[in-house]
C-alpha cells in the first residue's frame, strides 16, 4: 500500500483534533514509549501525531522487555494492542482464582466505577504501566468488553478504542473519551468520511443501518504498487475504501463492527465463515500463543492449527510422556492436546459461538508464525494464503479424526 506524507498527517490530525475536544492534552501526552513495529500505520501516525504535541518519545527495542522499559520511562499516554492488554489480564486472573479472598475483592472492585477498593486492589497493574499513565488507545483487533472493563477501572483513566486500515493510514472512527460503554468502536474521525453499503449475497443492508464499511478522505492511500487491478478493487469511482469489514451504526451513532468479508469461506452446509473473527475469540485461550482458523467447503465445521504458549504450558503441564523433553515433543503430547481443545470448546460456549464455529479439531504446532518462516506480515498479521498452503495437507486430515480422541497428526 502507498501511503503519502499527507495521509498519515490526516489521520494524526483527526485523532488530535478528538483529543484536544475532549480536553485531552499535557501533561498527558507528554511521554510516549514506543513499541509496535515501525511498518506498523498504528504505530506511525502516533509517532506523527506525538511529533506535532511536543511529545517525549522512547522507543523499547526489545518488546519481550516493555515491562522494565515502561517502568523506567513512566509513559503518560499508550498506544497498545489487545494481545498485550489480553496477557496482563490473564496472568492477573490466574492468580487472582487461586484465592477466594482475591477473587472476591477483585469482583467487587470491579462492580462499577473506579472506587477507593479498586485504586488498592490494582495498584500493581497501575504499576506495571509506570505508574504515570493517563490516557490509552488500544486498536489494530478488537478487544472484548471483560478486557476493557478491567482496565478502565484498574488504571482508573480514559481508554479509547480506535478502528481504521493500513489502506485508510490507520484512520476511521474512534471512541470518545467520556463513552464507557463496550463493544463499539466510536464514531468517524474529524478528517473521515465513513458509509455502509449492502454487502451482495447477505441479509446485510443499508436500510437496516448495517453494511460494509467504507471510509473516504485525505487519509486514503494511493493504491497498490504495481497493483492497478487491486486499487481498483480497493477504490470506487467516487473515492470510497471498500474495508471488507461489516459493520452496524448503532442507536447512540457509534460504529460496530459484526462481520469480515475478508477471508470469508462458505461450509457445505451454506453457512460463510469468518476464521479472523472466530481466532478472535479463541486466542483469549491462556494456553494460545498464535491460532490459524481454516475449513474446507466440503464439511461443516472449522478446525484449527494451535501454536501454544510454550510459558504456560511449561508451568501449568506436566506431562507424561518420558520423551518430552523438547516443546515440539511436549506438543505431541496427546493430554497437552486434549486440555487445549477443551479451553477452547469452553470459549467456544462463553462466548456463543454457532455450532458451526466451534473448533471440531485441532492441530498442535510447536513453531511459531514468524516473518522469517513466511507466515506472519510486517504487521504480525497471518499470511492467510501461505498459512494454508503450508499446512492443507494437516487441515484435511483433521477431518478425518475426532479432535478429543485422537493424537496430533506427525
Amino acid at each position: 500500500a502507498m501511503l503519502s506524507h499527507e495521509n498519515l498527517l490526516a489521520t494524526a490530525k483527526g485523532h488530535l483534533i478528538r483529543l484536544e475536544q475532549a480536553n485531552i492534552k499535557q501533561p498527558e501526552l507528554e511521554r510516549h514509549c514506543s513499541f509496535l513495529p515501525m511498518a506498523h500505520v498504528y504505530e506511525r501516525f502516533m509517532l506523527l501525531q506525538g511529533l506535532l504535541r511536543g511529545t517525549q518519545l522512547v522507543f523499547c527495542p526489545a518488546p519481550e522487555k516493555l515491562q522494565n522499559y515502561l517502568s523506567l520511562v513512566k509513559p503518560t499516554q499508550a498506544s497498545v494492542v489487545p494481545r498485550v492488554l489480553n496477557k496482563v489480564y490473564d496472568g492477573v486472573m490466574t492468580e487472582v482464582n487461586k484465592s477466594t479472598i482475591k477473587r472476591f475483592l477483585v469482583q467487587q472492585a470491579l462492580r462499577e466505577q473506579p472506587s477507593f477498593l479498586s485504586r488498592i486492589a490494582f495498584r500493581k497493574i497501575k504499576h506495571l504501566f509506570g505508574n504515570e499513565i493517563k490516557v490509552m488507545i488500544t486498536g489494530s483487533a478488537p478487544i472484548t468488553p471483560d478486557v476493557m472493563h478491567f482496565f478502565r477501572i484498574a488504571l482508573d483513566i480514559p481508554i479509547m478504542e480506535g478502528y481504521g486500515q493500513t489502506e485508510s493510514a490507520g484512520a476511521g472512527t474512534s471512541t470518545h473519551p467520556i463513552d464507557m460503554t463496550y463493544g463499539t468502536i466510536g464514531s468517524p474521525i474529524p478528517t473521515v468520511e465513513i458509509k455502509l453499503v449492502d454487502v451482495p449475497g447477505t441479509d446485510y443492508r443499508s436500510e437496516n443501518n448495517q453494511g460494509e464499511v467504507c471510509i473516504r478522505g485525505p487519509t486514503i492511500f494511493k493504491g497498490y504498487y504495481g497493483d492497478e487491478e487491486k486499487t481498483r478493487e480497493a477504490i470506487d469511482q467516487d473515492g470510497w475504501l471498500h474495508t471488507g469489514d461489516v459493520g452496524e451504526w448503532t442507536s447512540t451513532g457509534a460504529l460496530k463492527i459484526i462481520d469480515r468479508m475478508k477471508h470469508i469461506f462458505k461450509l457445505s452446509q451454506g453457512k460463510y465463515i469468518a476464521p479472523e473473527r472466530l481466532e478472535d475469540v479463541y486466542i483469549r485461550s491462556s494456553w494460545v500463543s498464535q491460532i490459524f482458523v481454516d475449513g474446507i467447503s466440503t464439511e461443516q465445521s472449522v478446525v484449527a492449527v494451535v501454536i501454544p504458549d510454550e510459558d504456560y504450558v511449561r508451568k501449568h503441564f506436566k506431562s507424561t510422556s518420558t520423551n518430552a523433553a523438547s516443546f515440539a515433543d511436549l506438543c505431541k503430547d496427546a493430554k497437552l492436546k486434549e486440555t487445549i481443545f477443551n479451553d477452547l470448546y469452553k470459549l467456544a460456549e462463553k462466548y456463543k459461538l454457532k455450532s458451526y464455529e466451534t473448533l471440531s479439531n485441532i492441530y498442535i504446532h510447536p513453531e511459531l508464525f514468524s516473518q522469517n518462516n513466511g507466515l506472519l506480515t510486517v504487521t504480525l498479521k497471518t499470511r492467510r494464503t501461505n498459512a494454508r498452503q503450508n499446512f492443507e495437507p494437516i487441515i484435511k486430515s483433521l477431518y478425518d479424526m475426532d479432535g478429543r480422541k485422537v493424537n496430533n497428526i506427525e
